[in-house]
């Protein structure tokens, strides 16, 4: 078991990469109260940002500069087709490592990565943040243990005007799909993995998907989602990045009830009167809290649970072999559409 982290001792982070979803990372580690975090960041405006802004101490300009030997852990932020060669490289030198979804943009490489960190017993987990509510956490027990019978089908919509949260998105890995751009390696990625967590594996997949307004990008801002889980259970998941709403609503439905859980909000409704209960549950923000905030958040949950993977806990967050499965998925969805056929997993 590895050294857990105190006031007196918190845990060195190396961070590799500190655009906008590092950025994040950091206020989230800071949050926590656990945590020194030093960066990696070859643009230099970029990293003296961060030095001023978050009062980093140490920032080295490239991977072959950093010491990766005095650190407890690193979090991996760069663009997402550099994910497993940066996995490796922590890997080989016996770091433990969270990496940003998706874990890649193809399956190159990633069973060597899987390999290397089974081989090394490494605690490695995948950025899927969803899983770090207690709400999440919530909506899986209730729907495990039965609270709405046998599990056969879920609705899935996770929508917003990405353009307003990340006004940079044509300068930004998500203009081109080389570097993980797109619904479905973004978003979608979210919704697969929610759904493999609580539904089990995925058998079969169809989907469509288009660039329906977004310009400047090469990626899809629009998806329809078709799954087929080998329970027999099935899915349907709609994604857009550019209506006004941000709606994120996860709905289960099983042979006694549905439950949903919307935003941050978790219901019930066992009837047909279209009253829906709300269920008590650990909540760290209230009702009509603002989605960024709610998001923001999150992150500080996610690396104090990153925080106890690596001191031997057990915790809720994506395994690499589970973020593996889900590009599998993410990808036969995307060659779904180009063969207009259904893709069996």
């Amino acid at each position: 078991m590895r050294k857990r982290f105190t006031p007196d001792r918190p845990a060195a982070i190396l961070l590799i990469g500190s655009g906008g979803i590092g950025q994040r990372h950091i206020r989230g580690y800071a949050r926590t109260g656990r945590a020194t975090v030093h960066i990696i960041e070859p643009d230099e405006r970029r990293r003296e940002h961060c030095l001023s802004t978050y009062g980093i101490e140490r920032a080295y300009a490239g991977v072959d500069d950093a010491p990766f030997d005095r650190y407890d852990a690193a979090v991996i932020c760069s663009p997402a087709h550099t994910h497993v060669p940066l996995g490796l490289r922590c890997a080989r030198a016996e770091l433990p490592f969270f990496v940003e979804k998706p874990l890649s943009v193809d399956l190159d490489g990633v069973e060597e990565l899987c390999e290397e960190v089974s081989r090394r017993a490494l605690p490695v987990r995948v950025g899927y943040v969803r899983r770090s509510s207690t709400e999440a956490q919530e909506l899986r027990r209730r729907a495990l243990a039965g609270d709405v019978g046998e599990l056969k089908l879920a609705y899935v919509n996770f929508s917003q005007d990405y353009r307003k949260y990340r006004p940079d998105y044509r300068e930004i890995y998500y203009a081109k799909e080389a570097t993980g751009g797109g619904v479905i390696l973004d978003a979608a990625s979210h919704a697969i993995d929610l759904l493999m967590w609580i539904m089990g594996p995925i058998a079969e997949v169809c989907g469509m998907h288009d660039r329906m307004v977004f310009e400047g990008v090469e990626c899809e801002d629009t998806a329809l989602m078709l799954l087929r889980f080998a329970s027999g259970a099935m899915a349907q998941v709609s994604l857009n990045q550019f209506q006004k709403p941000n709606v994120q609503v996860f709905e289960i439905i099983g042979t006694e009830g549905n439950i949903r859980l919307d935003m941050a909000s978790l219901s019930l409704s066992t009837d047909d009167s279209g009253e829906w209960k709300p269920l008590a549950h650990p909540r760290q923000f209230p009702a009509g809290a603002d989605p960024l905030e709610i998001h923001e958040a999150r992150f500080a949950l996610q690396a104090n649970l990153f925080l106890d993977t690596v001191s031997g806990e057990k915790t809720p967050l994506t395994t690499i072999e589970e973020a593996r499965e889900n590009l599998r998925v993410a990808l036969a969805l995307k060659e779904s559409w180009r063969r207009r056929a259904f893709i069996r997993l």
